[in-house]
């Protein structure tokens, strides 16, 4: 079974897709990156091997994203680390309204994606795959956020604004701590060639996690692994540990 569902959060409706194998299967969730979408190939991928697995998955656009009618409700400017953790929590309460085994869920998650689910660090997530997710977002020198202090809106690379709220609190997020307290078995994949987050975060992520964990660079990979053998990699990698620990 397929669907399109939503859910609400923070009196938002979050729009999705969720894949059903059959009834009492374990679940995982996506947690796409800052400017992603539950649409992009990578997602679709892991659904298909993760059905083919006998998994049920959840995949949903964080608040404002997406596109057309199944955009996630409100502005993407407003995004903020603090309304995406409610996101995910709001996604798994959704996914224990389904017909899935609710004491195997897990998570996926990419980017900040990643850095949402370790700070959350919701103890129904029984198994956990980080891709390409940062340790640590520096913080400017005190003059740099100086000269920037009455600007309303921070611009990414891409020409996409967001509210300077969200910045401030990537500043700060203690995501060592937040991975110290982490209880589910993680496996850490990132790419050799990333040229968004260093790999040297997966390193620092990996020496800081609990026991049972996993680190894998993939070797020539960029952030997003979107290289179709890059990907595959990463696939089953992930998805067999997820088959492992659920």
């Amino acid at each position: 079974m397929n669907k399109n569902v939503s859910f609400q959060s923070h009196g938002y409706t979050i729009r999705g897709n969720f894949s059903l194998p059959f009834a009492g299967a374990p679940c995982v969730i996506f947690s796409h990156g800052l400017e992603g979408s539950k649409d992009g190939f990578k997602w679709k991928f892991f659904t298909n091997r993760l059905y083919d697995l006998g998994i049920a998955s959840l995949r949903f656009n964080y608040h404002g994203c997406g596109e057309g009618g199944e955009k996630s409700d409100g502005n993407f400017e407003d995004s903020a680390v603090s309304k995406r953790m409610a996101d995910f929590k709001a996604a798994i309460d959704f996914v224990e309204g389904e017909p899935v085994d609710n004491k195997r869920l897990g998570a996926i998650g990419s980017s900040l994606g990643g850095t949402v689910i370790i700070n959350l660090h919701d103890k129904r997530i029984k198994a956990l795959v980080s891709l390409a997710t940062p340790f640590i977002f520096q913080k400017p020198s005190p003059e740099e956020i100086a000269k920037h202090q009455h600007d309303k809106y921070h611009f990414l690379p891409s020409g996409a604004r967001v509210k300077k709220q969200f910045i401030h609190e990537l500043w700060e997020l203690d995501t060592q701590a937040a991975i110290k307290k982490l209880a589910c078995p993680l496996i850490i994949m990132h790419g050799s060639n990333d040229e968004v987050v260093p790999v040297e975060d997966a390193r620092k992520l990996y020496e800081k996690a609990n026991e049972p964990k996993m680190l894998k660079v993939i070797n020539g990979a960029n952030h997003s692994f979107d290289d179709p053998s890059h990907l595959k990699q990463v696939a089953i990698l992930g998805c067999g540990w997820v088959k492992q620990y659920l």
